[in-house]
C-alpha cells in the first residue's frame, strides 16, 4: 500500500482494519467525541437509576411504544439529512479549492510561457516572473484566509479588520518572499477588507503593464488567456463563499436539536422498561445517544471544510503545493525547452517513433537507462582523474 500524500496525512486512517490503536487514537482526538460522551453518560446514568429505583410510572409512560418509535424515526431522519448535507458541502469545498490551486497554476504557467522570445530586456522579463509568482502565492493565501474567516471581514473596517484577520491560521502559511514587495502596497493590503480582490487587481495590472512593455511575445488575445485562468480562480473562490457564509437552514437545525433533546429525555425511561439489567440499560442509553450526538457533531465540522479543525481540509498543504509548483514554473523557464538528442538530429529522417524505442517502453525503463549512462560516465571521469 502506497504511503498517503501530505494532504491525506491529516485525514488518513488505517482502512484495512478499523479497530487498531492508530484509528482509536484518531477518534479520541476528536473534540466531538468527548462532547458526545459528556451528553450520553448522564443519559445512561439516569436510565440505570430509573431501573434500580423501579419507578412504576415508567411502565405507564412506555405503554404505547409507537410514540417512541415515531420520535426515534424523526430523529434519525433529520440527523441523516443533516449529515448528508454536511458531507455534500465538504466534497464541494474540496473540489473548489483544488480548482482554485489548479487555476492559479495554469494562469501563471501560461503567462510565463508567453514571455518566451520576448523583445523586452532579460531583466524586465525576470522581474515580471518574480512579481508574478509572488502575487500568485499571495492571492492563494488570501483566498484561504478569507474562506477560513467566512463573512467576518465583510462587516469590519480598518484596524479592527486587521486584528480579526490575523487570527486566521492561513496568515501563518508559507509564502514566496512577499517581503520583497513594496511596504506601501502591503500596508494597503492589510487594511483592506477585500484582500483577494486587491491582489487579483494587482495581477491584472501587472499583466496589462507587461503587455504595454512588450514583455509578452504573443498578441493580446492570446495573453488574455492567462488572465482568464486567474479569473476562474476568483470565480471558484466566490463559489466557496457560499459554503462558508450560508449555514444549514435554521428551522431544520432547531427541529433537529429539539428532537435530540426529546430523544435524550425519553430514552432512559423507555430502555429502563425494556431491559432488566441496569448495566444494559446504561449501555443502550449511552450507545444510542452517543451515536446521534457524535455524528451530528461531526457534521458540524464537515459543514465548514475550510476552518482549522481536525476534520477540515489541510489548507496549509495546498498552499505549499502551489508554492512548489510556482517555483517549478520559474526554474523551468530559466532553462531551454527540450530538443532532440544530437544523434537523432544527425539522422532526422529515420523512423524513431516505433514500439521498440522509448515510446514503447515505460518511463521507469527510460530513467533506469539514463541513470546507468550517468553512472558509467561518472566512473569514467573518476578513472581519468586517478590516471592523472
Amino acid at each position: 500500500m502506497s504511503s498517503p500524500s501530505p494532504m491525506m496525512k491529516k485525514l488518513s486512517y488505517n482502512n484495512w482494519t478499523c479497530i487498531v490503536p492508530s484509528n482509536v487514537l484518531l477518534v479520541l482526538c476528536q473534540k466531538k467525541f468527548w462532547l458526545a460522551c459528556l451528553i450520553a453518560v448522564p443519559c445512561g446514568l439516569i436510565g440505570a437509576a430509573v431501573k434500580i429505583a423501579e419507578i412504576d410510572m415508567v411502565n405507564k409512560f412506555v405503554r404505547d411504544q409507537a410514540v417512541y418509535k415515531t420520535l426515534n424515526f424523526f430523529v434519525v431522519f433529520l440527523a441523516a439529512f443533516r449529515i448528508d448535507a454536511a458531507y455534500h458541502k465538504f466534497w464541494s469545498g474540496c473540489d473548489l479549492v483544488y480548482s482554485i490551486v489548479g487555476d492559479i497554476f495554469d494562469g501563471v504557467s501560461d503567462l510565463s510561457c508567453f514571455t518566451r522570445g520576448s523583445s523586452a530586456g532579460a531583466d524586465a522579463v525576470r522581474e515580471f516572473h518574480q512579481v508574478l509568482i509572488r502575487l500568485a502565492s499571495l492571492m492563494n493565501c488570501m483566498i484561504f484566509a478569507d474562506l477560513e474567516l467566512g463573512a467576518v471581514n465583510s462587516v469590519r473596517d480598518g484596524d479592527e479588520s486587521v486584528e480579526e484577520s490575523c487570527r486566521a491560521a492561513a496568515f501563518n502559511f508559507e509564502l514566496l518572499d512577499v517581503g520583497s514587495l513594496e511596504d506601501e502596497a502591503m500596508d494597503k493590503l492589510l487594511t483592506s477588507t477585500n484582500k483577494v480582490e486587491v491582489v487579483y487587481l494587482w495581477l491584472e495590472m501587472l499583466v496589462v503593464e507587461a503587455q504595454q512593455k512588450g514583455i509578452f511575445a504573443v498578441p493580446p488575445p492570446i495573453s488574455a488567456r492567462g488572465l482568464e485562468e486567474l479569473g476562474k480562480a476568483v470565480v471558484h473562490f466566490h463559489e466557496c463563499q457560499k459554503i462558508t457564509e450560508i449555514p444549514f437552514p435554521f428551522p431544520y437545525m432547531v427541529a433537529l436539536q429539539l428532537l435530540l433533546i426529546c430523544h435524550w429525555l425519553a430514552t432512559p425511561l423507555v430502555v429502563a422498561a425494556w431491559v432488566d439489567s441496569p448495566l444494559w440499560v446504561f449501555m443502550f442509553c449511552f450507545g444510542g445517544t452517543f451515536s446521534l450526538w457524535f455524528f451530528v457533531g461531526i457534521a458540524v465540522d464537515l459543514d465548514q471544510p475550510f476552518q482549522d479543525t481536525s476534520n477540515s481540509l489541510d489548507m496549509a498543504y495546498l498552499q505549499q503545493l502551489l508554492n512548489r509548483r510556482l517555483i517549478t514554473i520559474y526554474e523551468a523557464h530559466l532553462r531551454p525547452s527540450p530538443t532532440l538528442a544530437e544523434n537523432i538530429k544527425q539522422n532526422i529522417t529515420r523512423q524513431t517513433m516505433k514500439m521498440d524505442g522509448d515510446v514503447g517502453v515505460s518511463m521507469g525503463k527510460v530513467m533506469s537507462r539514463r541513470n546507468s549512462l550517468r553512472m558509467s560516465q561518472t566512473r569514467s571521469s573518476e578513472m581519468q582523474k586517478l590516471n592523472e
